[in-house]
């Protein structure tokens, strides 16, 4: 019988903060897309399904993201960093093993403050992002609550996310990790440069 390859606290570090950092970006730009001032509500208007196509994609594969995080079956997840990093904890070069675990402490807390939010992501992966499950269709009310997610508890999630992530990463390297993915907010330069051309009549060429 085959067993699953383990992976090391700094393979396990590696992966989650890219997670993060996408997840992120994932979120930025959903978010970003959501907004109502003048000129992205003009540039919205141009294409409507494409923009709100578009924003719901960033949304699915953020939350996608946070799901992969916390989900206790990964290879790499929140979970499986905690218990690698009480194996390990002897091994870190800028930290004592009780630093560590104090660290491993926070973590624990961490993730049993956001069960909630993380359980009602988990719901919309499993019932609707990641598979078709019936439920949504026979009972879309109790699915909406209890799949219901703010903008502001996933923007929370990433932000706690990358604080803990990065304490783990002071006392393993020696250095936080830039948790930002550069450009994220590019997608307001298409938006302004599509409200100007409306604004000043310049379409493009025409079919």
């Amino acid at each position: 019988m085959s067993t699953k390859p383990a992976l090391n606290f700094q393979q396990i570090l590696a992966w989650l903060i890219t997670e993060v950092m996408f997840g992120r970006a994932h979120f930025t730009i959903a978010r970003g897309l959501g907004r109502s001032d003048r000129a992205a509500v003009m540039a919205m208007a141009t294409a409507p399904t494409f923009f709100k196509m578009t924003l719901g994609a960033h949304a699915d594969a953020a939350q996608m993201a946070a799901s992969r995080i916390f989900d206790r079956t990964s290879a790499a997840s929140i979970h499986t960093l905690v218990s690698s990093a009480l194996t390990e904890a002897g091994t870190f070069k800028h930290g004592t093993a009780t630093e560590v675990r104090e660290v491993i402490d926070e973590a624990k807390a961490f993730v049993a403050a956001l069960e909630s939010i993380v359980t009602a992501v988990r719901t919309r992966r499993n019932q609707t992002i990641a598979h078709a499950d019936a439920r949504p269709m026979i009972d879309p009310s109790k699915y909406k609550d209890a799949g219901r997610v703010s903008y502001r508890e996933l923007d929370g999630l990433f932000e706690q996310t990358g604080v803990i992530l990065n304490k783990f990463s002071l006392l393993y390297w020696g250095a936080p990790r830039i948790l930002d993915m550069e450009g994220a907010k590019d997608y307001e330069q298409a938006l302004n440069l599509i409200a100007i051309a409306i604004r000043t009549g310049q379409h493009g060429p025409s079919g």
